[in-house]
């Protein structure tokens, strides 16, 4: 018996111990900023900060010789976006110009807003998009557009339903389609994205913008298990004729994608014209919260 006792007692040792030294393993610090090259060429910086409860504060993205400074307003589930934006080749004067509304932490609906010059520039939702998730993957977006009357009298409303459409396999967007006929592949290899680097495949058939590595995107529920290794984009109608070609290339430092290279290789089709470009990213990690 008392050898029965003295088993369990270092049984119960074992699992106590066990439980004790479980390796402690810290978070991975938060993107504060971007800054990417086009052909040696500055084509954008961002810079992010975050408030003490880590979530986003403001971006200021200098683009095209413009700089947009937004500020984020989180109040229970409603972000908004405040800041100047680019209309017609000018830029406005600052509002609230994206509302997004959250469904637990995931974007549910993204109204952009604009400014309706008929009407002494009152602020309107020109597009509401609503996401349509399954198990937290994002699989489909829903657009009603509305557009002032040049007379001033109100607006014009058209629901186009369903615009976007994404396909996962293995953990991974492999196929985001613009309907009817538009559609980019993405391909992947084994290599992991670290869970702070926001890289998400967004509706754009140019994959080289700010809006791909936000940290806006990860709100946007479950985000790809792999890096992307390739992409390309066609019309579905002619899929053999690749439009354009992108192949990503990473830099890593410890569990931090530091560095990234996306070769463009804009091919002659539909009267475009052959291009190759190279866009190099530099990213940095510098969160650190304040003593409240």
């Amino acid at each position: 018996m008392k050898k029965f006792l003295s088993m369990l007692l270092i049984a119960v040792g074992l699992v106590s111990c066990g439980d004790d030294d479980k390796p402690y393993v810290p978070e991975l610090n938060k993107l504060t900023n971007v800054t990417c090259t086009k052909n040696g060429n500055t084509f954008f910086d961002a810079d992010i900060t975050y408030d003490q409860d880590k979530q986003i504060n403001r971006i200021v993205l200098n683009m095209g010789g413009n700089q947009y400074t937004d500020n984020y307003i989180i109040v229970d589930k409603t972000i908004s976006v405040s800041g100047v934006k680019m209309d017609n080749g000018s830029l406005t004067n600052p509002f609230v110009h994206t509302v997004y509304k959250l469904s637990g932490d995931i974007i549910a609906t993204k109204e952009e807003k604009s400014e309706n010059k008929y009407m002494s520039n009152a602020v309107y939702t020109a597009t509401e998009s609503s996401y349509t998730y399954n198990s937290n993957w994002l699989k489909s977006v829903s657009q009603i557009i509305r557009w002032p009357n040049e007379n001033g009298s109100g607006y014009q409303t058209r629901e186009l339903g369903e615009v976007d459409r994404y396909s996962w396999e293995n953990g991974n967007i492999v196929h985001y389609a613009y309907l009817p006929q538009k559609e980019i592949t993405y391909e992947y290899d084994s290599q992991l994205r670290p869970d702070n680097f926001p890289f998400r495949v967004v509706n754009s058939f140019q994959p080289v913008g700010f809006d791909m590595i936000s940290p806006i995107n990860l709100m946007y529920g479950k985000m790809n298990l792999n890096l992307p290794t390739r992409a390309y984009w066609y019309y579905v109608s002619e899929a053999t004729d690749i439009c354009a070609e992108y192949t990503f290339r990473y830099t890593l430092t410890g569990d931090y994608i530091t560095g990234m290279t996306v070769e463009e290789k804009i091919n002659p089709v539909n009267g475009a014209t052959a291009e190759n470009n190279t866009y190099e990213y530099t990213f940095i990690y510098n969160f650190v919260v304040e003593q409240k």
